[in-house]
């Protein structure tokens, strides 16, 4: 995923601090009801029920990367890819404006595209990079950077307010990372209700299962979230992931590609592994967790 620089860290740090001092005062002068949940309480049920979605298959075909691609110069040395990989970007607004047909054009077949952080945030150029890749042919999949400062609720309901279900897309996506400016540590049953709330949403109205990435910093804060049949994306430097059924392999931060100014992530998906993992059976809800059908 997109790395931030201890400049940005600061400087969203500001911002999240400023707004905790103006609901402080608006709380003060209004009813509570009006202020969304914010904090680690949040076992709060979702506003909205999202309608069952249920996505067709063909939509996650993607185009397999030919031989003489450009996006293979990004693979490590004496790497190949095997016959159901194909290569990928994932973006946000810190690559700024992209040339879609130019990534396309090197080789590339999906894009996770960042869509929304915490509640309330949407990045500035989601639309634009989701429409721009639709249109060169390269097939775009959301993703949401969760953060422990918001519920779970409120975050999907911002998630799919920003990306509802497609069928075009590639299954959404969900980042647990601490690299943003909420400085929020509940405990690690009350971090995972939060994690459980927004998938259990999600997936629900987008009728797949969510990807997982996870950064070796939020594993080792609260072990590895549920991710039991969920799929996997994974980060490797330089060598294939151990674990052997991950679906995205996340290779470098810092890839060269054709119409993007700046270093950006470069993967690899697994299409068969990707569309294993990330189907759901009809009534099934959050993975490992009983749910009241009532």
């Amino acid at each position: 995923m997109p790395r931030f620089t201890p400049e940005q860290v600061r400087r969203r740090q500001i911002v999240a601090g400023s707004l905790a001092l103006l609901l402080v005062l608006v709380i003060g002068g209004c009813s509570v009801s009006v202020i969304r949940g914010l904090g680690g309480g949040g076992q709060e049920a979702a506003k909205s029920d999202p309608a069952p979605f249920t996505a067709d298959d063909a939509a996650m075909e993607v185009a397999a990367t030919s031989a003489d691609a450009a996006a293979l110069e990004n693979l490590p040395a004496e790497t190949t890819l095997a016959p159901d990989e194909v290569m990928g970007i994932d973006v946000s607004a810190h690559q700024e404006e992209i040339d879609w047909a130019a990534v396309a054009n090197d080789g590339y077949g999906f894009a996770y595209i960042k869509a929304t952080e915490g509640a309330g945030f949407v990045d500035s150029r989601f639309q634009e990079n989701w429409d721009g890749a639709q249109a060169a042919g390269v097939v775009p999949g959301a993703y949401h950077y969760f953060t422990l400062c918001s519920s779970g609720a409120d975050q999907a309901e911002d998630f799919l307010a920003a990306a509802p279900p497609d069928d075009s897309a590639l299954p959404p996506a969900l980042d647990l990372e601490f690299d943003g400016a909420c400085e929020e540590r509940p405990g690690a049953v009350d971090a995972q209700a939060e994690v459980d709330a927004f998938t259990a949403i999600v997936e629900k109205a987008w009728g797949r299962r969510l990807l997982i990435y996870s950064s070796s910093e939020w594993r080792d804060h609260y072990g590895l979230p549920v991710t039991d049949s969920r799929p996997d994306w994974l980060f490797s430097a330089g060598s294939r992931p151990m674990q052997g059924d991950w679906a995205v392999w996340q290779l470098r931060f810092d890839g060269t590609v054709s119409g993007i100014s700046g270093g950006v992530d470069i993967d690899v998906a697994r299409i068969e592994v990707l569309r294993e993992h990330a189907g759901i059976p009809d009534g099934e809800g959050a993975i490992g967790h009983e749910v009241d059908e009532g």
